[in-house]
């Protein structure tokens, strides 16, 4: 069976990096379901293209209305990187058949959004993305399962293709002999903490999210979500007329509590040189992997090298989103860890 994912699996691509946190590709691609090549057809498919792109960038699924959506919606075709027309099978029932949609495929430029973005002050989401465990718990005939990506329900891909759009990596557990020691199905249901939070240490993830399905009845469904981000704890509730708006809706309300705690506000006027002293380097690929991970993370406009002393070397960064920004995107990718739990200096992980 080809799962829906597979179609936008080519916009956004997740690469991991260690502690679990992503690398997010893709972030400047739409694709967007077109009718024809018709010059009004393209210009509208090309706004909103651009659309999907600054929710994913900002992540801010109410940006259509700001100040800076407006002025870069008024004029799409001037970000327009790359652009092409491909057909592509329709998908009914999880499946792929024989009939054929036409999208148009963008690549906006990247430098010349995040210019705009940062002239208006608006909080950006860096690459460098934290990835999340999801333990979703369903019921069919009173009977409760946890859901797998191996699931013919068909759940997981509504998921994912929502996490595609919004740029976040969703991790699902191994369902193994050890995860089923730890922690069953009527533990996510009854929303009992302890057990999903012992068994989700073993994924290294940095964020966790619960969730239960039912049917209250033909035509009403629901999901009790709960996700732990940090020390917080959020807790929701979606309900519609189908599984694929109440999972979808899930995973904007949990993109948008991600994006209000990793976006940064990147302003000029916000741009300063950050000292970072990183030990325990004691070779150059060492160094490399501290070079091209420091240059990834959300909000770096460039990396320096101001000192090297033995087995230590103290970086400048400039960033824009102040200090307090990059220490929280070092955090996230635990790539590089505080010596003294505040921040600068760190030393390189294994």
């Amino acid at each position: 069976m080809f799962r829906i994912i597979l179609l936008s699996f080519a916009i956004c691509t997740f690469w991991p990096i260690p502690g679990q946190a992503v690398l997010v590709s893709g972030l400047y691609e739409a694709e967007i379901p077109v009718s024809d090549q018709s010059a009004e057809s393209h210009k509208k498919s090309i706004s909103a293209a651009l659309l999907e792109v600054l929710i994913r960038l900002t992540g801010d699924r109410n940006i259509q209305g700001s100040q800076v959506a407006s002025y870069l919606l008024g004029q799409p075709d001037r970000y327009v990187q790359q652009y092409e027309y491909r057909n592509k099978p329709v998908v009914k029932n999880n499946q792929l058949s024989l009939e054929q949609q036409l999208f148009l495929w963008v690549r906006f430029n990247s430098n010349a959004l995040d210019k705009e973005l940062r002239a208006y002050n608006v909080p950006v989401w860096g690459a460098v993305r934290p990835s999340t465990l999801v333990w979703l718990a369903a019921q069919d005939s009173r009977t409760q399962r946890i859901v797998g990506l191996e699931d013919d329900s068909g759940y997981t891909a509504f998921l994912d293709n929502r996490a595609q759009d919004r740029g976040i990596a969703l991790v699902y557990p191994l369902l193994d002999p050890e995860d089923a020691a730890k922690v069953k199905a009527t533990d996510i249901w009854g929303d009992i903490k302890e057990p999903v939070l012992y068994a989700s240490e073993r994924y290294q993830t940095d964020a966790i999210l619960t969730g239960s399905i039912e049917a209250l009845s033909d035509s009403l469904w629901q999901v009790r979500w709960t996700a732990f981000i940090d020390a917080q704890v959020i807790t929701w509730t979606t309900q519609g007329e189908m599984p694929e708006s109440v999972l979808m809706e899930g995973i904007d309300r949990l993109a948008d509590a991600l994006a209000a705690r990793f976006a940064q506000v990147s302003t000029y006027a916000q741009e300063s040189g950050i000292e970072v002293t990183v030990n325990g380097i004691d070779n150059f690929d060492q160094y490399s992997k501290v070079l091209h991970y420091l240059t990834s993370l959300n909000s770096v406009i460039d990396v320096k090298v101001k000192t090297v002393e033995p087995a230590s070397v103290t970086f400048l960064v400039t960033a824009a989103g102040g200090e307090l920004g990059i220490t929280r995107a070092i955090e996230l990718g635990r790539t590089l860890e505080s010596i003294n739990g505040t921040g600068n200096p760190y030393h390189l992980l294994p």
